[in-house]
């Protein structure tokens, strides 16, 4: 079992991630990752702070894909706690933060649908979750 007080990174170190870390601004993704699977989060390393947060994806796959009306974007769940230094800065007055460029990367392989398994040969699921990450 993990301390509580253990970082996302340390908590999610066995965890798949894919390979590279990506820059995007606060105000808008630019073109991070366009495949991530439900399920996935995102790191999140952000200027001064030296431990990366991890926050749960809350926008779909399709969201993130550039289109002629839309430049493509992701939305994350962000619990305000003042003790989670990457949470914190996160939570700082939008004037501060926007315009920011953080670094992210897409991890996590609790996914949908399971690798290996073809979903059309799924006939009955139950599935119990708890947490944002639903």
């Amino acid at each position: 079992m993990t301390s509580a007080s253990s970082t996302h990174e340390e908590r999610t170190a066995a965890a798949q991630r894919e390979a590279g870390i990506h820059q995007v601004k606060i105000t808008k993704i630019e073109q991070v990752n366009e495949s991530f699977l439900p399920g996935q989060w995102l790191d999140v390393h952000l200027p001064g702070v030296r431990q990366a947060g991890g926050f749960t994806i809350t926008s779909t796959p399709k969201d993130a894909q550039p289109t002629t009306d839309n430049q493509g974007y992701l939305e994350l769940a962000i619990q305000k706690s003042p003790n989670n230094p990457p949470a914190a800065w996160l939570w700082r007055p939008e004037e501060e933060i926007q315009n920011s460029h953080v670094l992210v990367r897409v991890g996590g392989n609790f996914v949908w649908p399971p690798p290996g398994i073809d979903p059309s040969s799924i006939h009955k699921i139950a599935l119990i979750a708890g947490g944002v990450g639903i």
